[in-house]
């Protein structure tokens, strides 16, 4: 389980989505900051406080990519896990190329997504 101390972020402008995510990730014993937007992560205080991010890769504006590559080439290298609700070969490939630390279909399962905390903040 979780420390209190680990914060993880989830950025996915779907709210239904957002919540569940939320609910499951506190159900893991941590500490949980809700974002809409790849802009609201960015402008945000949590990124810089965050073990790990939980983040959509398709949505408006900014995609997820979009977002750990400007985190990245800021100097912010925050373990990322990518979500989607459609995977394809080409989406995993670029998950792996940019160093996602897992590609998790939606909705995700508890023990994939778990494991996969788990591996972030370890890194």
């Amino acid at each position: 389980m979780g420390e209190v101390s680990d914060l993880i972020c989830i950025v996915d402008d779907d709210t239904s989505v957002r919540r569940a995510l939320g609910r499951m990730v506190r159900s893991f014993g941590f500490d949980v900051q809700l974002l809409a937007s790849a802009r609201d992560c960015l402008d945000g205080p949590f990124v810089d406080q965050a073990s790990c991010l939980i983040v959509d890769i398709m949505m408006p504006n900014m995609d997820g990519f979009e977002l750990h590559a400007l985190l990245a080439a800021a100097g912010r290298d925050v373990p990322t896990i990518f979500i989607s609700g459609l995977t394809d070969q080409k989406t995993i490939i670029r998950a792996q190329a940019v160093g996602g630390v897992a590609l998790l279909n939606k909705p995700c399962d508890a023990n994939s997504l778990h494991d996969a905390i788990v591996k972030a903040i370890a890194m």
